[in-house]
């Protein structure tokens, strides 16, 4: 008994001498930068959904910040800006040849002269494993305290859904209990190596505890709000045996207390620079949360100390630099050629065709024929080919087209010359409409070379009401739509509707040209063209038959987004086949899942 209270009398005096150093760092901003950043990197054996998750979750976090809720952009993981009471939450992402960045930002301003901005950026460099920053920037006037704005806790549940490498080791989210031999040795031998650059956070358990419960909802927060900044370990109390017989009783934690081992640790050390917080200051909740923020603090002062290499040279500004400086060229461009093509479009018009027997030949074709998409409609959109493409001069298609129509007017003619006639003009649009398309998915070609998106200016739907108009006007040519979706779109339950016209898009272009190029584009797995959340998979027991310009199809493969247990309002599904007699994509059913259709 005499020789605990010698000890406990001896702790007493230690805490009394450490107490104004604690005191110093206690409520005071590390000094030296203003800027703290914590980074880790998705494990090589993670799913290929990380990126997504690790985004989610950062949504996630800034919908708890901010007070107002976020836009429908925000879930898509688009870009956006909001605004609400004193934060302002904004995103930004940059796809391209190089990988798959976003950013995040939370700027908070709570008072006049005090501004923090919190960043979050997952970038999926292309070849590599997605990389998660973090970074906390002071902007106030006068420096403030960073701890509460560090958001350890995203940092944790990312941790928890993907597995986060720091340093080549786990990020640690958990406190580690010390149980065996074994482990303690390991322990030990990282806490005195002259290398070790991560804190600990070891806290010790007393022998005179029945109900442990209370303490680990301790040490699992502490564990929580250390997150990417140190490791808590948890010694049982003849652990602490142990570490009182390598490195001595007075640089030893025992009998419930907690200590902060900074880098550098040994046996030789000074034991006031590695704080030491006695159980009796942590007989209540204000206790344990003052010594948790105290830890946050020392922790987050040894980051900042020790300086940080980014392997992520772009945030958010440089994303938005990036993005707006790879918008302007591509995109003037894109809205250049998309001119050119309608103007001359409306140039090669033929007016004379509906004045001419040729305007009744589409009359003659079959609905069937229609709904296959095989009509050739003499009165084209399509422009003719350009002259300047092959240096010549491209013939007076209209002036012998109107002298054919005159030459028809004062010759009498039978059925079969009519017929004849509407059959040439009827051909020789056809091919101007292919050559047409031809050039058009050329100049497309080279827009995409330069970094542009030949698609960016075609405007996606924001209701159901819009879906199908939309997909006539402007994805016509490669998408159908069958009866079913044409139906099932009218009592649709999805909410983002943006997603589905992307999902049709991705069908109609990336799609639609593997296949015209004689490839097999079905893959199971992520679009990235669209987004990590859309996935594209074999129907396998849901496979079905579609009626389809009179011939029974296959139905095979999906876009799914969401899971069957999500309901309708979140749950996507895009049953679709190829058609090879109009090489187009058939839609055959949308947007909720077929079992719950049919239920």
């Amino acid at each position: 008994m005499r020789q605990g209270q010698k000890i406990a009398d001896g702790w007493k005096r230690e805490e009394g001498r450490a107490r104004l150093d604690d005191g110093l760092h206690e409520n005071q901003a590390p000094t030296g930068t203003s800027s703290l950043e914590v980074e880790a990197e998705v494990a090589p054996h993670a799913d290929p959904s990380a990126a997504h998750e690790c985004r989610r979750t950062a949504i996630a976090w800034l919908q708890e910040q901010m007070a107002t809720p976020l836009p429908r952009r925000a879930t898509a993981h688009r870009s956006f800006s909001c605004t609400g009471g004193d934060s302002a939450g904004r995103a930004v992402r940059l796809r391209d040849e190089r990988g798959d960045y976003w950013a995040a930002q939370l700027e908070r301003t709570p008072h006049k002269g005090q501004a923090t901005v919190t960043e979050v950026v997952v970038a999926h460099p292309e070849g590599s494993s997605p990389l998660v920053r973090i970074e906390v920037v002071d902007r106030s006037v006068i420096p403030t305290d960073p701890t509460g704005e560090y958001p350890a806790g995203m940092l944790a549940d990312m941790a928890q859904r993907v597995p986060l490498l720091q340093g080549g080791r786990t990020l640690s989210h958990t406190p580690i209990v010390v149980e065996s031999a074994e482990t303690m040795q390991g322990f030990h031998r990282m806490l005195v190596d002259p290398g070790r650059g991560m804190p600990f956070a070891v806290v010790s358990v007393p022998p005179d505890i029945d109900n442990l419960d209370p303490l680990e909802r301790q040490w699992v927060s502490l564990a929580r709000s250390l997150a990417g900044l140190a490791i808590v370990w948890v010694l049982p109390p003849k652990m602490t045996y142990r570490l009182s017989d390598l490195v001595t009783k007075s640089l030893s934690v025992f009998l419930g207390a907690w200590r902060f081992y900074r880098p550098g640790f040994n046996h030789l050390a000074d034991r006031n620079h590695h704080p030491l917080v006695l159980r009796n200051r942590m007989e209540d909740e204000r206790g344990v949360e003052e010594t948790r923020r105290q830890f946050l603090n020392m922790a987050i002062e040894e980051r900042m100390r020790a300086g940080f290499d980014s392997r992520l040279p772009l945030g958010y500004d440089d994303l938005v630099r990036e993005e707006t400086a790879a918008g302007r060229g591509p995109a003037r461009l894109v809205a250049f050629l998309r001119g050119s093509l309608r103007s001359g479009a409306a140039e090669s018009s033929q007016p004379e065709y509906a004045a001419s027997p040729a305007a009744d030949s589409n009359r003659l074709l079959t609905d069937s024929q229609q709904d296959q998409g095989r009509v050739v409609r003499p009165t084209l959109r399509e422009p003719a080919p350009a002259a300047s493409e092959t240096g010549t001069e491209m013939p007076d298609e209209t002036g012998r087209t109107r002298h054919e129509a005159q030459t028809s007017t004062d010759t009498p003619q039978t059925p079969a010359s009519r017929y004849e006639q509407t059959r040439r003009r009827a051909v020789r649009a056809e091919q101007e409409r292919d050559e047409a398309l031809n050039r058009a998915a050329r100049l497309a070609e080279m827009v995409r070379a330069l970094g542009g998106n030949p698609d960016a200016v075609t405007s996606l739907p924001t209701a159901w009401e819009q879906f199908e108009p939309w997909c006539e006007e402007h994805l016509g040519e490669s998408v159908a739509l069958s009866r079913d979706v044409r139906r099932e779109l009218s009592d649709a339950e999805f909410e983002d509707v943006g997603l589905a016209a992307r999902c049709i898009h991705w069908l109609a272009h990336h799609y639609r040209e593997e296949r015209l190029r004689g490839g097999n584009p079905h893959r199971h797995g992520p679009i990235g063209h669209i987004g990590d959340e859309v996935v594209n998979r074999p129907c396998d027991a849901d496979c079905f038959e579609c009626n389809w310009g009179g011939h029974s199809h296959r139905v095979e493969w999906c876009l799914q987004c969401g899971t069957d247990t999500c309901g309708p309002r979140h749950s996507l599904r895009i049953y679709y086949f190829w058609d090879d007699e109009t090489q187009r994509v058939v839609v055959a059913s949308m947007p909720p899942h077929r079992k719950a259709t049919m239920a």
